[in-house]
């Protein structure tokens, strides 16, 4: 048969046009032989070393004796695990070039197989027993294929869309981070609640002026010692206190309201600025024993 026929053409063991050994050619046919058609159709999408090819081009994929080339997707990342991340792109843009050789314009479909590939690894790692053998490896396998895969996101120009438990895994990665965010504003809230009065102070309506006053004059009361009783760097800390914890009448006092009665600094009130008439300055708060 096939084998006959490669014996009887082979001279002292060498076939004179390829210079091809006997053993080669007859390994090679059994091989043939036993993988299915599809393997033989399958598109090769990386570049494989030789046969005998001892002096490969670094990024080259595969044995260079025994050849099955539809497991070239593990030769690919076997070759990937050697490779320093910097080495990355390179080994990509390799691979890439050699594919559109015999596939012009298909830049796409080599970026989805190459990242279908690792996407599908990174998966199989991740369901591997905690308590295996291969756990550790599979773990710094796993570190370098999502390095990998974040470089090919990096230069997906088509935005294609992820496997659907990709999407599902950043979708929950998501989630994770604003149950997060909402535990921390659920602690800053109740710790915030401990300091919020059951009700608001009230203001005897038309007296909003007279009570800004005695704020007023509270910042101006100095002690023995001639240190002010109450100080604070700016104004907000008092209107914002008033239009909080304060209602004039029934009604709450806008922060901006309560703010206009407020100057910035000495010489510095703004066009809303509200002068408190002296009809409104009803009382007055002095030092006992003091002169």
């Amino acid at each position: 048969m096939v084998c006959s026929l490669a014996l009887a053409e082979q001279s002292n063991g060498v076939d004179a046009k390829t210079g091809t050994t006997f053993f080669e050619t007859a390994l090679l046919v059994l091989v043939l032989q036993e993988l299915p058609n599809d393997t033989l159709m399958k598109t090769t999408f990386f570049k494989h070393r030789g046969r005998f090819d001892f002096s490969p081009q670094r990024f080259e994929i595969g044995n260079p004796i025994i050849q099955n080339r539809a497991l070239e997707d593990n030769l690919f990342l076997l070759k990937l695990y050697q490779l320093k991340e910097a080495e990355y792109p390179a080994f990509y843009e390799f691979h890439l070039a050699y594919f559109l050789h015999s596939h012009p314009g298909e830049e796409e479909t080599f970026l989805t197989n190459v990242r279908e590939i690792v996407f599908n690894r990174i998966k199989h790692f991740k369901r591997l027993d905690p308590f295996g053998g291969k756990y550790a490896s599979g773990l710094e396998h796993t570190r370098m294929l999502e390095v990998f895969l974040n470089y090919l996101r990096s230069i997906d120009r088509w935005h294609n869309q992820l496997p659907i438990e990709s999407v599902l895994s950043e979708k929950d990665k998501l989630i994770g981070q604003l149950k997060e965010k909402i535990a921390q504003q659920e602690t800053l809230i109740t710790a915030y609640a401990k300091y919020d009065a059951g009700e608001k102070i009230v203001i005897s309506k038309g007296n909003l002026p007279a009570f800004i006053d005695l704020i007023l004059q509270l910042q101006e009361l100095t002690l023995p010692n001639s240190h002010k009783l109450v100080r604070s760097q700016a104004q907000s800390p008092w209107y914002k206190m008033i239009a909080k914890y304060f209602l004039h009448g029934e009604n709450e006092i806008p922060i901006d309201t309560a703010r206009n009665y407020f100057a910035a600094g000495k010489g510095e009130k703004s066009a809303k600025f509200i002068e408190i008439a002296d009809k409104d300055k009803q009382f007055k708060i002095n030092a006992v024993g003091r002169k």
